[in-house]
């Protein structure tokens, strides 16, 4: 068999079962849609709150962090049983005296100043610093341009003490800007296509969902058992998902909470964003290969989830593109006889199926339909892009012996 057709049965290969298997998580979701309705109806209330702290890390947020605490002030979460934690690490900009403005006007936000030289080392390391002033029995996390529902920390409060089985409950998460750019209205889409195959569609199936770095909660008696936030990992929600699938707790996803975030409009900062959270999950997938080898359940099957998109997935898409260039270029062409246009092209309408299946689960606008095809020749092919510059830049931090550096996502006034 020649070369060629070797790169082109690969990248086929390589496509196609990551399509199915997310084609059946699509079927999943609708499933799961369908039960969340009912269990919003019948979400029972507690007959005692227990105290809940809400913890913000911010480092130069001044552009967002006042409608952020607007946002948190102003949950139903019962007063007396709730605190807002801004963990300021030694911001430049106006954070502190925004954050400090904000505090006079609403009593359950408090700031927490980390100490010079303790901070500057990434999110998970000024969430450690914050932990120790929460009075709370339950942690929640947003990041400092969130802007939850009112009703958003309640709910995921009260799925979480509804369910023993449970450590901690996901929120959704929703692009707040998407109109600011073509780029912001993509991040919206694949936030819609991720959250309901992927958390919704898995915790259907298999009663699996991991952490998203906002928009959750967790019991903070499990938290500190689980030694706190894993401060040289880069995704500090997936690194802590994995500890604990370790246990027999579990972590849920609800569609019924709902909490909105900023996304980077520019190319360049969404770029590096991305290129941090996968270098993350590559740490991640080292750092538990060899359990879930011992574990294949769950961390087995989250490892396989990451291996599948990144080691399946990312290099099939590059190599089926190479084998189209050489074949177009007449340098080389495949031999492998079979049907396989119509099945390139039935590959293309699967992926726009699945898109517009989650976007209708969402009710979303008319556009955004049109977005997700443009996507496909687009934004999807970014991800190319995005992983072997994440690979580039952690072969070079470990041959410079510099390790994982953070990266912090730029924020940028929104178009009202």
């Amino acid at each position: 068999m020649d070369p060629i057709d070797l790169l082109f049965l690969f990248g086929f290969i390589g496509i196609w079962v990551p399509q199915a298997f997310w084609a059946w998580l699509s079927y999943s979701a609708w499933q799961y849609s369908k039960k969340a309705v009912i269990e919003l109806k019948n979400l029972p209330v507690p007959e005692h709150w227990p105290m809940l702290s809400v913890l913000i890390p911010a480092y130069n947020e001044a552009v967002v962090i006042e409608d952020t605490l607007h946002a948190m002030a102003q949950q139903d979460y019962p007063a007396e049983s709730y605190e807002v934690l801004l963990i300021n690490d030694g911001s430049k900009d106006d954070t502190l005296e925004i954050a400090e403005r904000m505090a006079a006007l609403y009593p359950c936000i408090k700031i927490v100043n980390v100490p010079k030289g303790m901070g500057g080392k990434g999110k998970s390391r000024t969430l450690n610093n914050g932990l120790p002033h929460a009075k709370g029995e339950l942690i929640v996390v947003y990041d400092a341009d969130s802007t939850p529902e009112p009703n958003c920390v309640r709910l995921l409060a009260q799925t979480l003490i509804a369910d023993p089985k449970l450590v901690a409950v996901n929120g959704k998460v929703r692009t707040r800007n998407w109109r600011d750019s073509i780029l912001t209205r993509f991040i919206a889409i694949e936030f819609i296509f991720f959250q309901w195959i992927f958390q919704g569609g898995r915790w259907n199936k298999f009663e699996l969902s991991t952490l998203m770095g906002t928009n959750y909660v967790i019991w903070r008696k499990a938290l500190e058992t689980l030694g706190g936030f894993d401060e040289k990992s880069l995704v500090d929600d997936t690194e802590m998902s994995f500890r604990i699938f370790l246990g027999k707790k579990r972590i849920k996803w609800v569609p019924y909470a709902v909490g909105w975030q900023q996304d980077p409009p520019s190319l360049e900062v969404f770029i590096k964003q991305r290129s941090r959270w996968t270098q993350g999950n590559f740490y991640v997938t080292n750092k538990y290969l060899p359990i879930a080898l011992r574990h294949p359940f769950p961390i087995g099957v989250e490892i396989s989830n990451n291996i599948m998109c990144y080691i399946m997935f990312v290099p099939a898409l590059f190599w089926s593109h190479t084998a189209l260039v050489l074949g177009l270029l007449n340098i080389a062409n495949v031999s492998i006889p079979g049907p396989f246009t119509a099945l390139w092209g039935l590959s293309f309408c699967l992926y726009v199926a699945q898109m517009w299946f989650t976007l209708s689960l969402e009710k979303a606008k008319p556009q955004m339909y049109f977005f997700s095809v443009l996507a496909y020749f687009t934004y999807s092919q970014i991800f190319l892009i995005i992983v072997f510059k994440a690979a580039y830049d952690m072969i070079k931090g470990k041959l410079k012996g510099e390790g994982i550096q953070w990266y912090k996502t730029e924020r940028s006034k929104e178009k009202k």
